[in-house]
């Protein structure tokens, strides 16, 4: 059994109603974005513990009680970092974005037991755009092609906390280059870049390499759960007419 954090921190976003501290607090048919999140989280047999991360007062206006919250402390890592503390973690530790609602405590589960399947210090979920395409083919996504198929990312991830000062500083510098190819040059090495630009890299490849230069067991999960990765984004309403419609259908079956 696992712990988790649900990230529901950082700032509002342009196009979100000015009473909202974030998109996690969005309201789909009366429940909030990290509502939705949590209780999935939650009614998954493998997790345990749960820390919310986000501003404390807003959390616990729509949030069980019982959850330990966490004061947003800026960046992403930071507030990984404080959140492990906060549980005192020590095991592997799941994280969750707050802003994919359709995830459900069986794919959550489905997660973990793909991750059980192969020792790594970091488990990121990854998701097919086929399996998009079937069951979402309208959503705004953006995609990787690999040699191996294309794909686009899943807002799960489960790490081993005791490797997290060793990540962190790459991490952080990653989500700071992820938009600049020359950054991410500098990062794995231009033969990498290149391979991945021309469609030439395979995921066994990118994991070689991430795992060279951060120096831990990385391991990437393919499911073909849509609910993994369709998340929302305020400025790509077609994402959250789909999953309104998809909540509803859910209410009425």
């Amino acid at each position: 059994m696992v712990d988790a954090i649900v990230l529901a921190g950082g700032a509002s976003e342009p196009g979100l109603s000015s009473d909202l501290p974030n998109k996690g607090f969005l309201q789909i048919s009366g429940r909030s974005l990290v509502g939705y999140v949590v209780q999935a989280v939650r009614e998954a047999r493998g997790v345990g513990r749960v820390a919310v991360v986000g501003p404390p007062g807003p959390l616990r206006a729509v949030l069980p009680r019982d959850l330990t919250v966490v004061p947003d402390n800026g960046s992403i890592m930071e507030n990984v970092t404080r959140a492990v503390q906060e549980l005192g973690a020590s095991a592997l530790t799941l994280v969750v974005a707050s802003d994919i609602p359709l995830l459900t405590g069986a794919v959550v589960d489905e997660f973990l037991t793909a991750c059980a399947r192969t020792p790594a210090d970091f488990y990121y979920a990854v998701v097919p755009k086929d399996a998009m395409d079937r069951q979402f083919p309208t959503a705004q996504k953006t995609y990787v092609t690999l040699t191996d198929g294309t794909f686009c990312g899943g807002s799960l991830m489960l790490f081993n906390p005791k490797v997290i000062d060793r990540v962190r500083p790459f991490v952080e510098r990653v989500l700071a280059a992820r938009k600049k190819p020359w950054l991410l040059a500098q990062l794995f090495g231009w033969a990498i870049v290149l391979r991945f630009a021309s469609g030439r890299l395979s995921i066994a490849e990118m994991v070689a390499r991430a795992t060279e230069v951060v120096g831990i067991d990385v391991m990437p999960v393919i499911l073909p759960r849509p609910e993994l990765a369709l998340d929302v984004d305020v400025g790509k309403p077609e994402n959250l007419a789909l999953i309104r419609a998809a909540l509803q259908q859910q209410r009425d079956s």
